[in-house]
């Protein structure tokens, strides 16, 4: 009944209750660098340490969204903290990111300050992030963290790219911004007014803005970077030939794609596991999920799967089915919150 109650508060404090103060700003130093975090502070007695990573936001560590989710941990009695990964905020896929994220929760995990009570910390993340902390987790000893909750992940890159230039049945053309301005420079070389009309294209998507910016950007563009971006998000078929062949294209290839590919990783995670995917997911789709489901539990992991009719891409989803689906999600949350040590 305890667990029950602590994953149904965690619904409340993320919808009906939200608060998203940002937490205190802290710093983690690193071998040269200096990492930027929020940190937020049970009242009572800590019953466990949770790191949160944002996924691919504008807002970066700083997403009111992952404020929200941190509060609910705070309020259910968990240290929560949130490190700024600079590949991530800056919206870049590749294998530093791993690196990262696994140099930042062995420091996180062994500060006396961050870490007081010296807890197994728990991992929190969504979309893109959530497949490249697992993968992260994969790499590190065992008994590195204790608990993983992976919302709206992906378990195969390439499968997850192939989906998202493919999928012309959504207007949310955020993550497919991403991912040309992550890749299209291996084939189409570097192009500044292309680049500028990527990152125009997912702020205003990101920001909401109210009057998108992007029409000014593409009309003061050249000619041709115009016809090859409008051949680009008209034509799929084109698209998708030139990022694939982007894809293939990435310098050391081979090592990237294999250290970015959960599916052949998984094995690899001794931690407990919990999969959050929305059914309708327009940016990864939720059969990412079910994969890596599979090959956990052919592996006699300690996991979870919860497909969801609430979930788009991480945003809320009412319907009639509104209770049962809450039921699972609570059902879904007690695991993740379960396992932490």
């Amino acid at each position: 009944m305890m667990l029950f109650s602590g994953g149904l508060k965690f619904i409340i404090y993320t919808s009906l209750l939200k608060d998203t103060n940002l937490g205190d700003e802290k710093k983690l130093s690193l071998p040269g660098a200096d990492i930027p975090l929020l940190l937020s502070v049970p009242k009572a007695k800590e019953k466990g340490l949770i790191i949160t990573f944002t996924g691919f936001a504008l807002a970066g560590y700083k997403d009111k969204r992952m404020a929200a989710v941190n509060n609910a941990f705070k309020k259910l009695g968990y240290r929560v903290i949130t490190p700024q990964i600079k590949e991530i905020d800056a919206l870049l896929i590749n294998p530093q990111s791993i690196d990262q994220i696994k140099e930042v929760i062995n420091e996180i995990k062994n500060n006396p300050v961050l870490n007081p009570n010296q807890f197994m910390p728990a991992i929190f993340a969504p979309s893109f992030t959530a497949g490249i902390a697992a993968l992260a987790i994969a790499e590190m000893p065992e008994n590195s963290v204790s608990s993983l909750c992976m919302l709206g992940g992906f378990c195969n890159l390439e499968s997850t790219i192939d989906f998202a230039i493919s999928n012309n049945d959504t207007a949310d053309d955020y993550g497919m911004h991403i991912l040309m301005k992550n890749f299209l420079k291996y084939s189409i070389g570097i192009n500044p007014e292309l680049e500028k009309i990527f990152q125009t294209a997912i702020e205003d998507n990101g920001l909401n803005r109210q009057i998108p910016e992007l029409p000014k950007v593409i009309e003061q563009s050249d000619l041709e970077t115009q016809k090859i971006y409008k051949k680009l998000t008209t034509d799929g078929a084109y698209r998708k030939e030139m990022i694939k062949d982007s894809w293939n294209k990435i310098p050391d290839s081979d090592t990237w794609k294999n250290r970015l590919d959960l599916s052949l990783h998984a094995s690899k995670l001794s931690c407990a596991v919990t999969i959050i995917h929305g059914k309708n997911d327009q940016v990864i789709p939720a059969t990412e999920s079910i994969l890596l489901n599979k090959l956990l539990i052919e592996k006699n992991k300690n996991v979870i799967l919860e497909l969801s009719g609430l979930l788009d891409h991480g945003n809320i989803q009412y319907g009639l089915s509104v209770f049962k689906e809450v039921a699972n999600m609570v059902k879904a949350m007690n695991h993740f919150l379960g396992q932490i040590k």
